[in-house]
């Protein structure tokens, strides 16, 4: 963002807060006024956030790699996929990844969109080819977190599930699962998961099967864009944090990466750079507005904030040179694995769902010490933990990549062999496969015995 916006935000801010007589004014205001007031000022500032446009951004986009499977179709009864199928969020891109991996092992799939109302934005379309309304097989899985399942299962239908297996893929951050989740574990089958995190945290609740396949990633489209096209210096070393506002701001924790930046290195050594490209700003105004705040007080520091196409993510990570996280929690950890699997190096605290793939050799982990996740910082039961990152150590080893290019390089090799084999497309769907032919084998068995 313009930093000399951001500061003329500041300024309006500060002048606001020191004149008494507003603020008698605007705390007799209701709160849906104030509310209001809030969702202009990030909205405002959102549209100034935006990446600046070059014509390379009007160019067509490239098609997504696994709109057509490449081998020779596989023997199998078939598995219907539920979820976000054009969603532009973590939950949605996850459904995509295991699709194509299925579609490019050439595998039979029924795609069906759960189109409900969610505060994100719904424009990938890369997977229509495949979408439709026929759901004929015999074993489902499905990708709507418990928070949403009755509201996915009416808009699906009962009579699209009748007679059916129903595996529900779920996604969570913390080692303890939230009790009005429970309920919903009664209305399927089994559990499919990510990572040996949430594996375990599902595990500890239930007593029904719970199955761990890696999160396979597959060739991603590059729209082509350059630094140049981001408004990114080309003599810079970039470093890149990017989250969704609606995937909760203290989870993700920017504020921690922002802090790390700016004691890695003190004012005057600019060949340096933190681009922070988060999303859904303006629905969490004052949260957006407090990292705009914060960032503005170092003009190496630029926050951008709009959705923007899977291709243009692509080459914007492509752009970087290293991927910072300091999340307090993930259930996987997208962000890392694509950029690991890029040849980049990652920085990311060494806690959660994260840990599966990355170790001492193939990126940088950062030390952490567990806390209580603060009231309204996380949706979580009484009691739960979350990783702190240690800034201090983050900061070391920002300044340590920055310094050794060579260290750079070496990680980003590591970190691309590692993610080749261990998240490979075809490894997860042999397992998905060979799972779900085996319950298709248990759903026939027992019809034949009714």
């Amino acid at each position: 963002m313009d930093f000399n916006f951001a500061n003329g935000l500041l300024a309006l801010s500060a002048w606001i807060r020191n004149q008494s007589w507003l603020q008698r004014i605007y705390r007799r205001l209701p709160q849906r006024v104030r509310n209001r007031v809030l969702f202009t000022l990030a909205h405002r500032a959102s549209v100034r956030a935006k990446f600046p446009r070059t014509e390379a951004w009007s160019r067509p986009l490239p098609a997504t790699a696994a709109q057509t499977p490449v081998v020779a179709p596989v023997a199998g009864s078939g598995v219907n996929i539920f979820g976000y199928m054009r969603g532009q969020f973590g939950l949605a891109e996850s459904v995509r990844l295991y699709a194509r991996a299925l579609i490019g092992a050439g595998y039979p799939v029924a795609l069906f969109d759960v189109a409900i109302d969610l505060p994100h934005g719904f424009d990938d379309h890369s997977l229509d080819a495949y979408i439709g309304e026929h759901t004929p097989h015999a074993i489902s899985i499905l990708f709507v977190n418990p928070d949403y399942l009755k509201p996915a299962l009416e808009h699906i239908g009962q009579a699209r599930l009748r007679g059916q297996r129903l595996i529900a893929c779920w996604f969570w951050e913390l080692q303890d699962i939230p009790a009005d989740w429970l309920p919903a574990i009664e209305l399927i089958d089994e559990i499919m998961v990510a990572s040996d995190f949430v594996k375990d945290a599902f595990e500890r609740v239930t007593d029904k099967p719970v199955f761990r396949v890696p999160l396979p990633l597959s060739p991603i489209p590059d729209s082509g864009l350059q630094r140049g096209d981001f408004g990114l210096p080309e003599d810079t070393f970039i470093f890149l944090c990017t989250f969704d506002f609606n995937s909760w701001v203290h989870r993700k924790n920017p504020f921690a990466a922002i802090e790390a930046f700016r004691r890695a290195f003190p004012e005057g050594r600019n060949d340096v750079q933190l681009l922070v490209k988060s999303s859904n700003g303006h629905r969490h105004p004052d949260k957006f507005l407090e990292l705009l705040k914060v960032s503005a007080q170092d003009p190496r520091i630029v926050v951008r904030d709009e959705v923007i196409d899977r291709a243009h993510v692509h080459a914007l990570q492509r752009c970087a040179d290293v991927y910072v996280s300091l999340h307090r929690a993930e259930g996987f950890g997208l962000g890392l694995a694509e950029c690991m699997a890029m040849g980049k190096a990652v920085i990311a605290t060494n806690w959660s769902g994260n840990v599966d793939f990355m170790n001492e050799d193939n990126s940088c982990l950062v030390d952490y010490s567990l806390v209580p996740v603060g009231e309204g910082e996380y949706p979580h039961p009484p009691g739960a933990m979350w990783a702190d990152a240690d800034v201090d150590h983050a900061a070391r080893q920002m300044r340590r990549l920055a310094d050794d290019r060579g260290l750079v390089k070496q990680l980003g090799r590591r970190a691309a062999g590692d993610i080749a084999q261990y998240l490979s497309a075809r490894a997860a769907a042999d397992a998905l496969i060979a799972h779900v032919e085996s319950g298709s084998r248990r759903v026939i068995s027992a019809a034949e015995t009714q």
